[in-house]
């Protein structure tokens, strides 16, 4: 049996690995408490009908799907092979399934509702607990946070109304999705705090807690807030995996590829678009590339991929096809395990009839994993041209959106409901401060043949990360139901972790932290009101109400990044850089609190009847 200090180690080791210390615990429990603050139970994107129904599916025993427990099996993202329905996202789908399993126990010993309730009211008290302990003030953190917690759950309580009918599998999703963007603020702070010292962790964690449309997708079943945590985790293992002094250097470059595998499962593509990053820059800046080392490295990958393998072949017969990258044509032309090849192939009449059984597994296996790299390739290439010949379209996707009569017509003439990256997260103009400071650091690094001075691995791969997102995406965007373009968020987290590294950017943050936390809450307690007296007295719809959002986003953007350019050359203005870096993420922080409130309530949805109630109140139309 384990004893008692045994069991008081291993739950060390576990929460050094999943928060590093106390204020990344913190940083994870507060984002927690927002994300679920916002919760709405309803369905706010028609693709997540079809990852509740595979959740159901599973969840009774089937990979396929049968009778649709919400929407239909025509939703968006449904695949269809073989004559049965499948669904998508796998992987997070098996997440969920605890989720589910612990939704259905409380609900048979409690009102689900104002259980909901007491775990979120037990979720802050444990907030305000581990800061106490942080700041060494327990005793007024269990008293007092114990009294303002007890009045805060008794009015939500007398405010709570039944959920009919309770959509078990989307609140498990959900759950699964705001665990994984805890994870993100969590991870910002440390990949930040691992090169840049704790105080400006804090700020990045803040900044991509607060200063992007983090808590707004976090309780959206997408695989958005999923890919950004990936995304920040893997840049931290390779920190971590180049630190000579580190015990676990090695482990942590194995971690990256367990995670980019198991990423695969929940969205191959997106998995694929950071693997080939990531293999770009661990392979170069590597320690050791030895074959015993990449030979662990790749048994760890096939290792973490067999989960996708096993669900790839239930499916199709074949563990190198995942069901987003099933083919449209029938089954009867499909390429099978088997290796056999019928007319409609398109191998160019090669006769494969004739070769041993195993070469034509061989042959269709590495057709089926060279089918993804092609196809990415094509994406990238297909961004490239769209930059290329149609500039505006991603300018009206990252700059400003606007009124877009081509999306217009999509959205039945509300495409002001978008908002580009810039507008709602302006706190990315800080990246201006690159433009006069890498020219220099990359031409030298060139004649060096290295990473530029102050780059790390960390960064190169966010970088290329990043472009390659970006790539990916930008040819078929913008779209009529982005909101805040929630296809390219994932890019928010990795570009505001690389800003905040900016020596100029960075310099401001660490003397003038106090000033971009005060900014931050006074742009969010006192801006957020009067921005909602300007809506009230402008009288507006959503459509405007967006676009008001929209250009005070681009206002603070446009005196950001024009204070990132001066401070490259100046550190007069440095307390003046910090405080618009606060209002930037205050701009943010607020449209979010609208949108997840007010804008998108779905029909008084809100898991937490106070902020049902507020909504409710707030007169705007």
């Amino acid at each position: 049996m384990i004893d008692r200090e045994s069991r008081r180690r291993a739950s060390g080791l576990s929460s050094r690995f999943l928060f590093g210390d106390r204020v990344g615990l913190l940083v994870f429990l507060g984002s927690l408490c927002l994300f679920l603050a916002l919760w709405r139970t309803a369905f706010l994107i028609n693709d997540t009908y079809t990852i509740a129904n595979g959740l159901a599916a599973v969840a009774d025993g089937n990979i396929a799907l049968t009778d649709p427990e919400y929407g239909s099996l025509r939703s968006p993202g449904t695949n269809f092979y073989g004559g049965s329905t499948y669904s998508r996202n796998y992987g997070v789908i098996v997440l969920a399934l605890p989720f589910l399993a612990a939704l259905r126990g409380i609900e048979a010993v409690a009102d689900l509702p104002v259980a909901l309730v007491a775990l979120w009211s037990l979720l802050v008290y444990g907030t305000i607990l581990v800061a106490g302990r942080q700041f060494g003030r327990e005793r007024l953190a269990r008293l007092g946070g114990g009294c303002v917690v007890a009045a805060v759950f008794l009015l939500n309580v007398a405010l709570v109304r039944p959920i009919d009918p309770v959509p078990h599998h989307q609140l498990a999703l959900q759950l699964v999705h705001a665990t994984a963007g805890a994870f993100v603020g969590t991870l910002a702070y440390r990949l930040v705090s691992f090169t840049d010292g704790r105080r400006r962790g804090v700020v990045a964690a803040v900044a991509v807690v607060g200063g992007t449309p983090l808590a707004f997708w976090a309780t959206v079943p997408k695989r958005h807030v999923v890919t950004a945590a990936v995304a920040l985790a893997v840049a931290l293992g390779l920190a971590y995996s180049r630190d000579a002094e580190r015990d676990w250097a090695f482990e942590s470059r194995a971690v990256c590829y367990a995670l980019l595998a198991l990423l695969a499962w929940v969205h191959a593509p997106e998995a694929l678009v950071l693997f080939v990053p990531f293999v770009l820059v661990d392979v170069a800046t590597a320690p050791d590339n030895g074959p015993r080392t990449l030979g662990v490295l790749g048994g760890v990958f096939l290792l973490a991929l067999v989960p996708l393998f096993v669900t790839n072949t239930l499916i199709t017969g074949d563990p190198l096809t995942v069901p987003r990258m099933l083919r449209t044509v029938g089954q009867g032309s499909d390429i099978s395990l088997t290796g056999e090849l019928s007319s409609g192939d398109g191998s160019g009449g090669f006769d494969m009839t004739n070769l041993p059984r195993f070469v034509r597994v061989g042959i269709v296996l590495g057709q089926s994993a060279v089918e993804p790299l092609m196809k990415l390739l094509g994406l990238v290439r297909g961004g490239i041209h769209s930059l290329q010949t149609d500039p505006t379209a991603a300018y009206r996707t990252l700059v400003r959106s606007g009124y877009i009569e081509t999306v217009a017509d999509r959205a039945e003439g509300t495409p002001e409901g978008n908002l580009t990256l810039l507008e709602s997260t302006p706190v990315l103009a800080t990246i201006a401060a690159a433009v006069s400071t890498s020219l220099v650091g990359i031409e030298r690094a060139v004649e060096r043949r290295s990473l530029p001075s102050g780059v790390t691995p960390a960064d190169a791969f966010l970088v290329l990360a990043a472009v390659a997102l970006t790539l990916v995406y930008i040819g078929s965007l913008p779209l009529h139901a982005q909101v805040t373009v929630r296809y390219l968020y994932p890019v928010a987290p990795i570009l505001v972790c690389l800003a905040v590294r900016l020596p100029p950017v960075g310099r401001a943050l660490d003397a003038h932290w106090r000033t971009v936390l005060w900014s931050w809450s006074g742009g969010v307690l006192i801006g957020g009101q009067l921005v909602l007296v300007a809506l009230v007295a402008l009288d507006v719809g959503r459509a405007e109400a967006f676009q008001f959002h929209a250009v005070l986003g681009l206002a603070v953007a446009l005196a950001l990044g024009s204070w990132s350019l001066l401070s490259v050359a100046s550190e007069r203005f440095d307390r003046v850089g910090a405080a618009l870096f606060g209002l930037a993420l205050a701009s943010s922080t607020v449209f979010v609190a609208f949108a997840a409130v007010e804008y998108f309530g779905l029909g008084g949805a809100h898991a937490l009847p106070m902020v049902r109630t507020l909504a409710d109140a707030i007169p705007l139309r």
